[in-house]
């Protein structure tokens, strides 16, 4: 049961006299600047950033390693950029060290209602003002508009980047490199060594995340730095960048406490080719502003699916009984206006659906997977008024 802007080269008019008999210098044209390697060495880092947008496109490649002794977990995010027209294409998706802990489990995929975590992978499509995802081996893409359902909050946000269309890049974080050091390279590129302070390194991941990072960061205090490498190519664009966010963890209470390490590489190839390929218009897409609600607000015998890709834990999305489905919510139960406490509210649900599943339709509860199975929940103590009545949601699990 369930308890828990472009680059562009300035071009300089010079007005030649018509009195001027005679002019000094040799023959040949100055070679223009640099737009990259000829900039202050500090702001090298992000005019490499400027020249890689204005590639117009990019494919990308990014792994986030979570070390523990248990082995490696790792995130993968791939796809292609659009800079110019601020969309993306890719996916998302994670291979969990066998051993880790659940919490860090948790903590890391994220919860959802029923038996078992959202899923490993979700493809992912963003244009302006929209992100499509696919969690799974859902049939349908879930579509978040600007104004995305209540509860939807930082995670779907977090999708989506500001130097680039898909969130979570290692491209978010170089503007702030500091105390930069350079290198020569092969091929006319050059290697650079920054630090970032963080505050600004924070800013690449989801607010789920950063709560089990390091808390109170003060945007004026300098230590916990991160190191991040850069390499640039003959014409200023990024192609690799790696950072070691090991100094952001360490938190005693934090569900990734045996996480000892954690680190960033992501590589940036096929400048200027094709753009990313979108899924059609005309494939099955759902509005999320339409279907995704909180458990609570959904009808007794209608059916939702669990994964929503908002790692909140009491969000569905209401589809079609008529349809596959995850679930099928029987009946609701309301507590009083007072907080009971957190053991009493869990009893007091865990016994109301237990009234209720006994005189539930028995079309709805024989869609349960194991029979006699049913799963509920109920609010947090910090929930319980908020949004509307408690109540304990009652439900079975029907695939």
């Amino acid at each position: 049961m369930i308890t828990r802007p472009r680059l562009s080269l300035a071009a300089v008019a010079v007005a030649t006299s018509v009195f001027l008999t005679a002019c000094s210098g040799g023959s040949e044209e100055q070679d223009p600047a640099h737009p990259v390697f000829d900039a202050t060495l500090q702001q090298q880092p992000r005019q490499a950033l400027l020249a890689t947008q204005a590639a117009g496109t990019a494919s990308f490649r990014q792994t986030l390693t979570f070390t523990s002794e248990h082995g490696d977990s790792v995130q993968t995010s791939e796809g292609r950029l659009d800079f110019d027209g601020s969309r993306a294409a890719g996916s998302q998706a994670w291979k969990i060290a066998d051993g880790l802990p659940d919490e860090a489990k948790d903590a890391l995929l994220g919860t959802r209602l029923g038996e078992g975590r959202s899923p490993a992978r979700s493809d992912l499509a963003i244009d302006p003002g929209t992100i499509r995802l696919r969690s799974g081996e859902a049939a349908y893409w879930l579509r978040y508009d600007e104004s995305a359902p209540f509860g939807s909050g930082d995670s779907i946000d977090a999708l989506r980047g500001t130097e680039a269309a898909f969130g979570g890049t290692l491209l978010e974080i170089v503007s702030g490199a500091q105390e930069v050091r350079q290198s020569a390279a092969d091929g006319g590129g050059r290697t650079y060594r920054a630090r970032l302070t963080a505050f600004n390194t924070l800013r690449m991941f989801s607010k789920d995340l950063r709560d089990e990072l390091i808390s109170s960061i003060d945007p004026g205090v300098t230590e916990r730095r991160v190191t991040l490498d850069l390499s640039v190519d003959a014409d200023g664009r990024i192609s690799r960048a790696e950072a070691d966010f090991s100094a952001l963890l360490g938190r005693k209470d934090s569900a990734l406490r045996s996480v000892t390490g954690l680190r960033a590489v992501l590589t940036v190839s096929g400048f200027g080719a094709s753009p990313p390929v979108m899924p059609p218009l005309s494939g099955r897409t759902v509005s999320a502003k339409d279907t995704v609600r909180p458990i609570g607000e959904v009808e007794p015998g209608a059916c939702v699916d669990l994964n929503t890709g908002t790692r909140v834990l009491d969000m569905v999305v209401a589809v079609s009984c008529e349809q596959p489905h995850d679930a099928r919510v029987f009946a609701h139960a309301a507590f009083g206006a007072d907080h009971p406490g957190r053991k009493a509210a869990r009893q007091q649900a865990g016994e109301n659906c237990r009234q209720a599943y006994r005189s539930a339709s028995e079309s709805w509860t024989r869609e349960a997977v194991k029979d006699d199975m049913y799963w509920y929940t109920w609010p947090t103590e910090a929930g319980w008024n908020r949004g509307g009545k408690p109540v304990a949601s009652c439900y079975v699990v029907s695939r």
